[in-house]
């Protein structure tokens, strides 16, 4: 019988690596233990399971998996070929929060009309699950996207919202400050404020209010669910500094629930490697996702809704969960009414936990990067497929992409040997596992009969597809977190990166990550990533030398790069030549906050007002600040802003003035009170509040201040991307010199970067909003 893969194991192939110093003799007598039980799992399999390898169902190569959709899209986009991708990276909750924002402010400015391609991982999946349930559901959308729907359309329907009551009141509620009123006269009509009215559903029972239709219950229905895993009373509309008891009730339930599962877990996942899925916590959390970000908000002004003034219902998740389809994406795809979506998955890193020569490193993209299309599912690893791996929704590709605890991660290094059993024995694996297509049913039942330790030697480690009994998603981000390389892989000539996950420090671990992975991921053509404006980036990426930029002086809106197959090609030129022929612009979106010394007016706003909230943001001209500010931006209509032309400056962005009422109210309040910044740098937790602390326990205030951060930066997308009074849409060669101008100058104005502390921000201690 000749079986390639049993005789590698015999041989003891997988396992005598070599090694670059000598081990000690412990570790050599585990090894032969190893082998020797190899062997004999290798004699067993033999009698009882054969050797077969299964032929993937709609194998397709890699090539061909790629080009899908092309010519489709040609059809359907007058002529012209997939050139613009978005990358919504992961980060949990603060990632959907601010990917939210990035795509209103696309929207808002006709920028995403022209994207292609959306690429996600983790939460910045939870953001897309939202935005194509709003595409597609019928319920909000009567054309069903039979045509490419208007910007317009789009922003007035799904992303229009008003400012929360708190902050009216807050501001505006001050004797000193007559031109506003106080709450006591009050009205949702009020057109300067444009605020909500005084019920948490942000519906009006007065039928002369123009929110009696319920018009901004999309984004209140975000705002209300913004706790992923609550169960009692999950709409909450309140800080997430109060009423901690609901909060308290929610996960004391959830770990007696998880303590009971632990008991019924022994045998089937830690005695055999059954990987049933008994964790409470998984389920809890995909169920949050859903329905926050899946399901369909009802109308309050419909008789048949019981909306109260504190209480906006379940949302209806029926159509995400059955009617969502991969088929129904690349129907609508083909017609040019949506982008394609590629969701980021990570699977095939090695399961054994018995690393007998050190900590392992994290595999290549090629190997681990696991992605689910309209048009298939695969990765280098597992190969392609014309077919969805078991037939999965998107939501549940996508909650499968979000699983960040899973005992296959690989990131955390120092403590891998401790953690990943520790997650499999509470319960807190939350991955989804699969059978994998290219494995007999024989050898699938001969793994699961195999008792602990034995089944860590059989299918859970390997570099070939039928290597693994299982394939194992988990979170993307454990793998490649930005989402870019599915759009490398397809070679867009423009790529808009938005990249939220934590990174308080400023270290750039997710854009380390891609850099190197590219490098080592291509063989013999290896690709190359250039920041110009991120000066010593190859410094920053040694962790050793404990360097960051300060995230509270990130004076470029946007960062510009490339991702480029010419080593030489250190400032973008776009230099091609025959044996050279990729090149991508990389335009990088990033949660943090210009200096008052950047040409960025958000960074100007924010010492102007912080300049009169600093001593305390309850005074009468800290409230005139703030006020005078939302006068300012309120008395404009927001869904109808048009491009100011091109200054003499490149960092002069189009709509840099635009800065958000809420996000200023936002900021003044938390920046300079206590529970508001962080103890150790003394800086605002916001743009960086950690991905765990916000998925856990966020707040209807944190969703509008990262949406409407991400809103603004995005917004600034449009000089490149839009039209002017010079041309009627961005093309092609307009779009490079202008990439170019940005670069030349942020080329002499480098971001440079500084020490890191820990446990906080690069940088001095305190300065930021200065």
């Amino acid at each position: 019988m000749n079986c390639p893969k049993l005789e590698g194991i015999l041989t003891g192939s997988n396992f005598n690596k070599p090694s670059s110093s000598r081990r000690e003799d412990l570790f050599g007598l585990l090894k032969i233990w190893k082998q020797s039980m190899s062997v004999m799992l290798v004699g067993i399999m033999l009698l009882f399971a054969g050797c077969t390898t299964q032929p993937l169902p709609g194998a397709i190569d890699s090539n061909s998996y790629f080009a899908q959709g092309v010519e489709a899209r040609i059809r359907g986009n007058n002529g012209i070929p997939p050139t613009v991708g978005l990358a919504l990276a992961g980060g949990g909750t603060k990632a959907a929060n601010f990917s939210i924002g990035v795509l209103q402010g696309l929207t808002e400015t006709g920028v995403m009309e022209r994207v292609d391609v959306i690429s996600t991982v983790s939460g910045g999946g939870y953001g897309a699950l939202w935005y194509f349930s709003r595409l597609l559901n019928p319920e909000g959308n009567p054309q069903t996207a039979s045509v490419p729907l208007s910007s317009g359309f789009l922003a007035s329907k799904f992303f229009q919202d008003c400012l929360p009551i708190k902050y009216v009141e807050y501001y505006a509620d001050s004797a000193n400050i007559s031109s506003v009123g106080s709450r006591e006269s009050y009205s949702s009509t009020n057109p300067i404020w444009s605020g909500c009215p005084r019920s948490a559903t942000n519906y009006d029972v007065n039928s002369n209010s123009r929110f009696h239709s319920d018009p901004v219950r999309y984004q209140n229905h975000l705002r209300g669910y913004q706790d992923l895993f609550g169960s009692n009373a999950p709409f909450r509309y309140n800080e997430t500094t109060r009423k901690k008891l609901q909060v308290y009730l929610d996960y004391a339930g959830l770990s007696a629930l998880t303590l009971g599962a632990m008991a019924i877990n022994v045998v089937p996942n830690l005695v055999f490697d059954w990987e049933i899925p008994l964790s409470p916590s998984r389920r809890r959390y995909e169920a949050g996702i859903v329905r926050t970000f899946g399901a369909t908000p009802h109308n309050c002004n419909k008789l048949s809704v019981a909306c109260s003034e504190d209480t906006r219902p379940l949302g209806d998740e029926a159509w995400v969960r059955n009617d969502l389809t991969f088929s129904l994406l690349r129907q609508q795809y083909e017609k040019g009414a949506v982008p394609l979506w590629v969701i980021n998955a990570t699977a095939g890193e090695n399961r054994s936990w018995l690393y007998f020569d050190g900590t392992p490193e994290q595999k290549r993209f090629q190997l681990t990067a696991f992605e689910f299309s309209p048009y298939g599912s695969g990765s280098g690893l597992f190969r392609y497929s014309t077919n969805q791996l078991d037939d999965l929704r998107p939501w549940q590709a996508v909650t499968s992409s979000a699983a960040f605890l899973d005992s296959q991660q690989k990131v955390l290094k120092k403590w891998l040997a401790i953690a990943n059993p520790a997650l499999k024995l509470t319960t807190l694996d939350w991955g989804r596992s699969v059978p994998n297509p290219h494995i007999s049913l024989a050898e699938n039942i001969f793994h699961k009969l195999l008792p602990f330790p034995l089944y860590l030697l059989h299918g859970r480690a390997g570099d070939s597809a039928d290597d693994f009994v299982n394939i194992r998603l988990s979170d993307g981000g454990q793998s490649e977190n930005l989402g870019v390389y599915a759009l490398v892989q397809r070679k867009l000539e423009d790529v808009i990166v938005s990249d939220h996950s934590a990174d308080r420090s400023g270290s750039m671990a997710d854009l380390c990550r891609l850099k190197y992975g590219l490098l080592r991921d291509q063989g013999p053509e290896p690709l190359y990533v250039y920041f110009p404006g991120l000066a010593n980036l190859d410094q920053v990426c040694n962790q050793d030398l404990e360097l960051g930029y300060d995230i509270f002086r990130w004076d470029h809106p946007i960062v510009l790069g490339c991702i480029t197959s010419n080593p030489r090609d250190v400032i973008c030129s776009g230099a091609l030549n025959a044996e050279r022929p990729h090149f991508q612009r990389l335009y990088l979106i990033k949660p943090a906050l210009p200096s008052a010394q950047s040409h960025d007016a958000l960074g100007r706003k924010l010492e102007a007002v912080g300049r009169d909230c600093r001593s305390g943001t309850n005074t009468a001209s800290c409230k005139a600040a703030v006020v005078g500010h939302c006068h300012q931006f309120l008395a404009g209509d927001s869904h109808s802003r048009h491009i100011v032309g091109v200054a003499s400056r490149p960092e002069s962005w189009p709509l840099e003035n635009d800065v958000s009422c809420e996000l200023i109210s936002f900021m003044m309040i938390n920046a300079f009170n206590k529970g508001g910044f962080d103890d150790e740098d003394l800086c605002p937790y916001v743009p960086q509040n950690g991905t765990a602390a916000i998925t856990a326990d966020s707040s209807p205030f944190l969703f509008g201040a990262y949406r409407d951060l991400g809103s603004y930066y995005a917004t600034q997308l449009r000089w490149f991307f839009g039209s002017d009074s010079v041309r009627p849409m961005g093309d092609i060669v307009t779009r490079h010199n202008r990439y170019r101008q940005v670069i030349e100058s942020q080329m002499q104005d480098a971001l440079i970067p500084v020490t890191r502390f820990v446990d906080g921000k690069a940088g001095p201690i305190g300065i930021c909003l200065r």
